[in-house]
């Protein structure tokens, strides 16, 4: 008698397998995350915010020889991290439709659903870096970047102490489209392979560039990976049950996370209240 591998076998399994295809899918869509600074490790159960703790340097002094030396103290503050973003994704199959259908439905809906809930956390974090950019070039007059533009913002954030190591140009499609018309964009002495894997274009002066389609056809980012800090309390997790109104067969699918994101390093090095020193953009 032959033995028949069914969906009575392999249906707990199945959910696992969606399960583990949306975090890969939502690892691949989100661009951005890699950029700045994951701080899940501290989400502990309960917690409905982190603090992330801002501590000023210390002040080097020259001790004269017999004279005890000069005591100096640091102060510290904190950026508080909400865990409040409760992403949340639902559908619901028909099974007629199902049925009919060429493609295997609820594995391609639960592609798309993970694909969207990482375009939203790039979204959350493009609008942050909006809000916390301590400066911004050409404000009140949209143009296109120029060479000046990038000399200025690098400066500005050598200025304020940014690790230049860990930064990272953000533009939108126009914008790239102006970045490759720079003469100096051709020199690959000052700016690096025209193509590079991974949503990077090139690098500018070494930093990378990467293209995010949901930026305004004017932005420009150049952020440090410290100036923002996320973190998921839950991770991305999928589920679906049976909806019999719908006929048999119907499933109800989901998939939600809940995370934060914060600007950090407010206030810090002159900028202004609730604004990063290590963020600076082009036209505001």
């Amino acid at each position: 008698m032959d033995v028949i591998t069914g969906n009575t076998e392999i249906g707990n399994t199945k959910q696992d397998l969606i399960a583990a295809m949306v975090q890969r899918e939502l690892a691949f869509k989100a661009k951005l995350t890699p950029y700045f600074t994951d701080l899940s490790s501290l989400v502990g159960p309960g917690m409905q915010s982190i603090s992330v703790p801002k501590l000023s340097s210390f002040t080097v002094a020259d001790r004269a020889e017999g004279s005890a030396g000069e005591i100096s103290a640091l102060t510290s503050s904190a950026d508080k991290l909400d865990l409040n973003q409760n992403l949340y994704v639902s559908w619901l199959i028909d099974p007629m439709t199902a049925i009919q259908s060429n493609i295997p439905a609820q594995l391609e809906f639960a592609k798309r659903a993970a694909a969207a809930q990482a375009r939203k956390i790039d979204e959350l974090i493009i609008n942050e870096l909006g809000n916390i950019a301590h400066a911004f070039i050409n404000v009140g007059a949209d143009a296109n970047v120029t060479y000046a533009n990038v000399l200025k913002m690098v400066k500005e954030l050598e200025e304020n102490e940014a690790e230049m190591s860990d930064c990272v140009w953000l533009v939108s499609p126009t914008q790239k489209e102006s970045i490759f018309g720079l003469a100096e964009f051709k020199n690959q002495y000052q700016f690096g392979q025209a193509v590079l894997p991974s949503g990077v274009i090139g690098t500018i002066l070494g930093i990378p560039v990467v293209m995010h389609s949901g930026m305004s056809s004017v932005q420009v980012y150049l952020a440090e990976k410290s100036a923002l800090g996320y973190a998921f309390q839950k991770t991305a997790s999928y589920a679906e049950q049976d909806e019999i109104a719908y006929g048999v067969g119907a499933r109800r699918a989901a998939i939600d996370q809940l995370f934060g994101l914060k600007g950090m390093q407010l206030g810090q090095k002159g900028a202004a209240s609730g604004k990063s020193p290590l963020v600076i953009g082009l036209n505001d």
